[in-house]
């Protein structure tokens, strides 16, 4: 049996095609008859302009997993709620604090990064199955659960805040959570962000099921990373965590700040290892694999 793993929201698209790209993050995940969405980017609009050239019908989604809660991954839920015209309620799976405030705060100034409003009529629309813990989503597909061995160096930022006993706090984003598709070869990561920190995260799923790491797929916040810490990353995954193929996007090298410098994360990768090795991730980009 194989799975698709298509990407549906990022901020690059494919040449020649009539997709849009934007900063955020949204994967369709078909196992069977199952279509499971990872995300559901920013702007709802965007999400359902792709969709529909991919063709994918919102009501055919079966299940939803949240990575986290800020904006670029879950803006785009009430419009997509709104195009679901179905009775059946959508299994949502995400961390218990994934609709926690969530700020960022850069002197005076304060903007929301957090979840949208959702309303009473969305809301009904959804199954919350929320847990801190690692989740099975289907077989041969899971969650993560929440990260907290983090010895390695994280995609957590001193100006995202949240609160903390009513302070407002560097924000650990606990909330972070990758998924993990079993498949013959080894296991394969799809992250929202890797804020955990991807060599964390990689060391997580090793603990979990000491299978080989196949292939890592979406966002790493390397972006953040200096290059010297891009090329420990590079090296530790090489020689700790199997090799895995990189199918890397979003804020691995993209930030929604234009005026923020950033590391050409990608660049650097493919300079180290080729491209056979790090493969693009465009919104349009399928991946496939045979799962267990």
């Amino acid at each position: 049996m194989e799975v698709q793993i298509l990407n549906l929201y990022s901020n690059e698209v494919e040449e020649n095609s009539n997709l849009k790209g934007h900063h955020g993050q949204s994967f369709l995940i078909t196992i069977g008859e199952e279509q499971i969405i990872y995300d559901v980017g920013h702007k709802g609009h965007i999400l359902l302009h792709n969709m529909a050239i991919l063709g994918i019908e919102p009501k055919n989604i079966t299940k939803m997993v949240v990575s986290h809660g800020h904006f670029d991954h879950t803006g785009g839920l009430p419009v997509f709620l709104d195009s679901r015209n179905t009775e059946e309620k959508i299994p949502l799976y995400a961390h218990t604090d994934f609709r926690e405030e969530k700020l960022f705060k850069l002197g005076i100034i304060k903007k929301n990064l957090g979840c949208p409003f959702i309303s009473k009529e969305q809301e009904k629309k959804i199954e919350f199955i929320l847990s801190s813990k690692s989740q099975q989503i289907v077989p041969y597909l899971r969650t993560t659960g929440e990260i907290t061995k983090r010895k390695e160096v994280t995609g957590v930022e001193p100006i995202i805040k949240h609160w903390e006993n009513n302070k407002l706090v560097v924000d650990p984003i606990l909330d972070d959570n990758s998924l993990v598709l079993s498949t013959n070869e080894g296991e394969v990561i799809i992250t929202g962000c890797a804020h955990s920190g991807i060599l964390n995260i990689c060391e997580h799923v090793k603990n979990q099921t000491a299978r080989r790491i196949r292939a890592i797929i979406g966002g790493t916040h390397m972006a953040t990373y200096t290059p010297e810490e891009v090329l420990y990353v590079a090296e530790e995954l090489k020689n700790k965590y199997d090799f895995p193929d990189l199918y890397l996007n979003h804020c691995t090298d993209k930030m929604p700040n234009p005026f923020v410098k950033t590391t050409k994360t990608i660049d650097i990768l493919k300079n180290k290892f080729g491209e056979e090795k790090v493969k693009n991730c465009m919104v349009g980009t399928k991946i496939n694999f045979k799962y267990l």
